[in-house]
């Protein structure tokens, strides 16, 4: 497994480092009981071009490794490929756990999985990725509204996370989020009851009116 995602990696890399690639990572808990792991990764046409490659090719040599035999890989255009992994594997890398109204999501990636200590060597080709057009980013979407998290940016039920940013500082592949899921059983009970109140006095009204 590590071979495989190393090698994904040096492609993936290679291209960013033209500056012409955007990647995006997005994990996605919205839906608890079935979370997607999805990524997208788009070159522009002449950075194909010049390395005399094809996304149906890239689609092709991912497909020829075993490990990617349960992931669906799409050739979305010309210039981009979208890859979706199996809910095993998400297990495997991430664990969301419920405390009453809140929701704790650990995810650890060991070294043995995915070793990134060789990008220590492109530092400064990483900054200036990083102050350019090209992005590399990691979604993750929780249930309910996120009230913390150890890495990146949040907003609402979003966490944004700066992977260029990530390899730089060298932070551990370890995140943990906190999302928090308010309780509309008791907004649903005002609601009901004032309703409810507002039928009674109408009701009275119209009793009233009656009587006159």
């Amino acid at each position: 497994m590590k071979k495989i995602l190393k090698i994904c990696i040096t492609l993936s890399f290679t291209f960013l480092l033209t500056g012409c690639v955007d990647c995006l990572v997005s994990l996605n808990y919205s839906k608890i009981k079935k979370p997607t792991l999805y990524g997208e990764l788009t070159i522009e046409p002449q950075i194909l071009e010049k390395y005399s490659m094809s996304i149906s090719q890239i689609k092709k040599q991912l497909l020829d490794y075993d490990f990617f035999k349960d992931w669906t890989i799409k050739k979305q255009t010309d210039s981009s490929l979208s890859i979706e992994s199996p809910t095993s594997f998400i297990k495997e890398i991430s664990t969301l756990t419920k405390q009453n109204n809140k929701y704790i999501l650990s995810i650890d990636i060991p070294k043995n999985m995915l070793d990134t200590s060789e990008l220590n060597h492109y530092k400064n080709t990483l900054q200036l990725l990083n102050s350019s057009n090209a992005t590399c980013s990691f979604k993750i979407t929780m249930p309910g509204t996120i009230i913390s998290s150890n890495v990146g940016k949040y907003q609402q039920n979003v966490v944004t996370i700066n992977l260029f940013e990530l390899f730089i500082e060298e932070k551990a592949l370890s995140f943990h989020i906190i999302s928090k899921k308010e309780n509309n059983h008791l907004l649903l009970y005002f609601i009901t009851l004032i309703i409810l109140l507002v039928l009674i006095i109408i009701l009275i009204f119209i009793k009233k009116r009656q009587k006159d």
